[in-house]
């Protein structure tokens, strides 16, 4: 534990009674922990441990720097309450269009002050009390293209492209993986098509990944 002061040592000692306690429950925490920034701490102990592939850790670094920090940045850690993370989603709410960017927003934030948790500088997350809603994600019924409009798309796009549209359709393959595709993935006397890698964009480059999940699958080719 670290020194305090107190200006009555009765004080001190009930704190040192309940600190004591705590520490036996692995629950101390040193309220002084939580006096750094919200921004500050993101900066010097989260970020720097972020891990992820490179174009989560680009959606990390958007979400904190455009949402996050600007709204809450500057409040301590100890001093985000419910009432703050009410007003920040009904923010987002009124400024971001995509109810799945706002939870992807909301989780990252959960995700930061569940790290101060473990880092012993809260006590708990914030984003876990029951006032504290997020928005539900609307439950779209999502029909797949009929074959004649998949055939006609297929049809208007140009002869060197049009194999993208076959093996995404056939397959069943997400777009990245289709760029990221091979002829060596391609067991023609097994009929499988193995799927190692897609292609991501972070800042206009491109670069090779591992599927999503990071997890390489096989999959069925279709019947000539």
């Amino acid at each position: 534990m670290r020194d305090r002061s107190f200006d009555v040592l009765e004080d001190a000692k009930a704190w040192l009674r309940r600190a004591a306690t705590d520490e036996e429950r692995g629950e101390f925490v040193d309220p002084r922990d939580g006096s750094i920034t919200l921004a500050d701490y993101i900066a010097t102990h989260w970020a720097p441990g972020r891990g992820g592939a490179p174009k989560t850790q680009d959606s990390q670094e958007r979400r904190t720097r455009l949402h996050i920090v600007p709204h809450l940045g500057r409040l301590p850690l100890r001093s985000i309450a419910a009432t703050d993370l009410r007003a920040f989603i009904t923010k987002l709410e009124s400024t971001v269009s995509s109810v799945d960017y706002q939870r992807g927003i909301l989780s990252e934030l959960s995700s930061i002050l569940e790290a101060a948790v473990d880092d012993k500088r809260l006590a708990r997350n914030p984003m876990h009390a029951k006032s504290v809603r997020w928005p539900k994600s609307p439950r779209e019924r999502r029909d797949a293209w009929p074959m004649g409009t998949a055939l006609r798309v297929r049809d208007a796009i140009n002869e060197r492209n049009r194999i993208a549209v076959v093996v995404g359709l056939g397959c069943g393959l997400r777009q990245g993986e289709v760029f990221g595709m091979s002829p060596e993935d391609i067991d023609y006397e097994r009929g499988m098509l193995h799927v190692r890698r897609q292609v991501q964009a972070i800042h206009g480059r491109l670069y090779f990944a591992l599927p999503k999940g990071k997890k390489i699958r096989t999959v069925d080719l279709p019947p000539r």
